[in-house]
Formats: structure tokens, C-alpha cells, sequence
């Protein structure tokens, strides 16, 4: 009885995830990804020597390069992945795009079931894993998947590899250290924030070094076969964005596109997008709506107001076991976004999932920290069910996971992760 009730309650939560993918099919079928669009128009520029940062469309210029969200009145486009995240998305810029389209969206899902199936087979028990489960499927209702997988965003891919990253770290008996000593450089050239990294990798993991420091070699020099400047150029375009995005500096504009780009119909196909629920939430954004004008950055650079923090944490927990110290990392990686001075979008939540899922697999007791962040998860529901308009009643679920973080990192007691990570449950 007990086997045949456990066999229902996977097959409910298997039709639950069909009926989200379902969801997902019809969101995606209606709009461009216009996310998506312009990582894809900034790899072709890119492996065409041509500056993917800075690039304008005008005809009769290629329509493979044409972006409809790239303001004609700013000096940079809307490409912001570095080139190395450009690069991976050379397999999907030869295709045509609406075939890329939703080629991604099908590997955004098979990232997300990836990353669940690395934490479902580590789970010590069953009552962990049916807790996994449900998180995981129970995000996918929320505003923040909906927005991510209709986007075409590719923080999931962050996700996937950064478990893996976990997974490895946290298996004491593993010989794969240098190739998960890669994986960590490599994510750091997809996505910066990442760096913070490297002083764990110190303190902790020294036998990942030799890996990081190839990773890092060949996701800084990969990019530069195709355009020697491809980083340069990121990085510069980085800081105009961070200054238009601190005094608000997004002109309306009017540009004329053609009917038809690559195939697709521009106005109600490429350029459009599901009217999901999404505001910007960051520090900057907050300190704003307060009425506090306090540039942040201007008090201390961007990239410091988060490393020395998380390396005064770092110090002051050395005594702490790896194991015990890993869900901080990625708490700490988690709210490094909201320090950034660019806009921060609820889909940048699913980098959460790591998180709570470390919280899952405690040995001991389940953190208060991971119970809060499933108090997120019937809000992000009711947010997308609603689609309210105020930009703070949308951030809840963000703010409940960002609290959760904090609380975990510097009230509540961390909880090492004691069982044997090396044998699949």
C-alpha cells in the first residue's frame, strides 16, 4: 500500500510538470525570446568580428543581426553576456531562429530536470526528496520560471553548472578535482560574480586551483579566436550600462523594422512578449523607491561592495567544514546580483534552487532558512495568477528568498552536510 501510494504521488507530481511545460509551449509559442534574440544576433556579430556591445542595426544590414529592443539612442546594445556565454550559443546562432528559439526553451527544461536529478539522487532520505521534488516543480508555477523560460534566459544554465561544481565539492572522495577546478573558472568567465569563487577555491579547495586557472584561461581565450577586442569591448559596455542604469537613462525611441525578420513576423511574433509579471529589484532599486539617492558605487566600487563582505564571512567561518560552508557560497552568490548596478529581474531567482536544495540534503535538521524560502513559492503563484502592477508586490517572493539567505548566512546555525554525497540514494 505504501509503494503503490508513493507510485501516485509521483505520477501527480510528473502530470503537475506537464501541465507547467504545457504552460511554458503556449508562452514561448507567442513571442520572440526576446532575451534570447540578442545573445544570439551578438555571437553572429561577434564571430564576424564585429562589436556586439556597441552594434546598431540599420538596414539593409543582415536581419541575422537585428535586435528590435536595441535602443537606437544608446551608445550600447542590449547584449550584456560575456563573450564566452556568447560563444555558447554559437550552435544555436546557425540555426534559424525560431528553430534556436525553442531549441532553447527545451534545454532551459532539460537544465532545470538536470539539476534536479542531481540533488533527487543525493537525497538521504525520502522524505528529502519528495521536498526536492516539490520545490522544483512548485517554482515552475511561478512568475519568475514563467518569465525565464518565455524570455529565453540563461540563468538555469548557471544553475545546472554550478551544481555540478556543488556536487563534486561536496563528494570528499571524488579524483574529478581539476575538472571541477574547471568548471569553477569557466563559470567565472560566463558569469563574473562567479570570481567569488576563487578565494573559497583558496581557503578550501586548493586542489581545484590548477583546474580554475585553465577554466579561466579557456573562457577568456576562446572568444578572443573570433575578435580580439570581444572583451574590452564587454567590459566597457558594462560600464555605460551601469551608468545609464543609475541615472535612469533609457530614452523612448521609434525605429522602423521590417515586416518580416529571418521568417518571423517582427510585430506580433519577434518583438512581442507574454505580459508576465516582472520589476527591477536590487539595492539601487530599493534605495530608490526609499527616496535615498545613494549611488552605492560611488561609496565603494561594485564589485567590493560584495568580496569584502564575503571574504570577512569567509575568515571569520574557517574553521567551519567545506561541507558546512557551501550553501553559504551560494547564498552569498545568490545576493551578489542585487548589489550589481543593473537591473535585476525575478528571473535571476532560479539560482535559488541550489540553495534550498543544499537545504534539503542536511543530515540533521532542515534549516529555518530553506522553510522560509518555501513560503516563496505560494506568493510567486499568487503573483503570477494576479499579475499585480506594484513593483514591490511583485519582488516579494525575491525578498522572501533574499531574506532567507541573509538569515541563513548570519543568524541561524549552519548545519553541516554530513551524509556520504557519493552514493546515489
Amino acid at each position: 500500500m505504501k509503494n503503490a501510494a508513493s507510485t501516485l504521488g509521483w505520477v501527480a507530481l510528473g502530470l503537475l510538470l506537464l501541465a507547467s511545460f504545457v504552460v511554458d509551449v503556449e508562452n514561448v509559442s507567442q513571442g520572440g525570446a526576446i532575451d534570447l534574440r540578442n545573445r544570439i544576433t551578438g555571437i553572429r556579430l561577434l564571430v564576424h568580428q564585429i562589436d556586439p556591445y556597441h552594434y546598431k542595426w540599420q538596414e539593409p544590414e543582415p536581419p541575422e543581426y537585428c535586435d528590435p529592443y536595441n535602443n537606437p539612442l544608446l551608445p550600447v546594445s542590449k547584449t550584456t553576456a560575456t563573450p564566452a556565454l556568447l560563444l555558447l550559443h554559437l550552435p544555436l546562432a546557425v540555426l534559424p531562429y525560431r528553430i534556436a528559439q525553442f531549441l532553447w526553451f527545451l534545454l532551459q527544461w532539460a537544465l532545470l530536470l538536470g539539476t534536479a536529478w542531481l540533488w533527487l539522487r543525493r537525497c538521504p532520505n525520502s522524505f528529502s526528496r519528495w521536498l526536492t521534488a516539490l520545490f522544483f516543480i512548485g517554482f515552475t508555477y511561478t512568475s519568475a520560471w514563467r518569465l525565464h523560460a518565455e524570455r529565453g534566459q540563461s540563468y538555469v544554465l548557471l544553475l545546472f553548472l554550478f551544481a555540478c561544481w556543488l556536487v563534486v565539492t561536496l563528494d570528499a572522495k571524488t579524483s574529478h578535482r581539476f575538472l571541477a577546478g574547471l568548471l569553477a573558472g569557466f563559470l567565472i568567465t560566463l558569469r563574473p560574480p562567479f570570481a567569488l569563487l576563487l578565494p573559497f577555491l583558496v581557503r578550501h579547495r586548493r586542489d581545484q586551483l590548477a583546474g580554475a586557472i585553465v577554466g579561466l584561461l579557456l573562457g577568456f581565450g576562446l572568444p578572443l579566436l573570433w575578435d580580439a577586442d570581444c572583451w574590452s569591448d564587454y567590459f566597457s559596455a558594462m560600464q555605460s550600462h551601469s551608468a545609464f542604469y543609475l541615472t535612469d537613462n533609457n530614452p523612448h525611441y521609434e525605429q522602423t523594422y521590417p515586416p518580416m525578420i529571418e521568417g518571423i513576423p517582427t510585430d506580433n511574433i519577434l518583438a512581442y512578449y507574454v505580459p508576465i509579471p516582472y520589476a527591477d529589484f536590487s539595492i539601487h532599486a530599493l534605495l530608490k523607491y526609499l527616496g535615498w539617492e545613494i549611488h552605492l558605487v560611488e561609496l565603494m566600487p561594485p564589485h567590493l561592495l560584495i568580496a569584502i563582505p564575503f571574504i570577512l564571512w569567509l575568515w571569520f567561518s574557517r574553521k567551519q567544514s567545506t561541507e558546512a560552508l557551501l550553501p553559504g557560497v551560494v547564498a552569498w552568490l545568490f545576493l551578489v546580483d542585487l548589489f550589481l548596478p543593473a537591473y535585476r529581474n525575478s528571473y535571476n531567482d532560479v539560482l535559488i534552487l541550489n540553495f534550498v536544495a543544499l537545504g534539503f540534503l542536511a543530515s540533521t535538521r532542515i534549516s529555518r532558512a530553506t522553510w522560509l524560502c518555501l513560503l516563496a513559492l505560494p506568493l510567486g503563484w499568487s503573483i503570477y495568477a494576479l499579475s499585480p502592477n506594484q513593483p514591490w508586490l511583485i519582488n516579494l517572493p525575491s525578498f522572501l528568498f533574499a531574506f532567507s539567505t541573509v538569515l541563513f548566512l548570519f543568524l541561524f546555525n549552519n548545519r553541516a552536510i554530513t551524509h556520504k554525497m557519493d552514493v546515489p540514494c
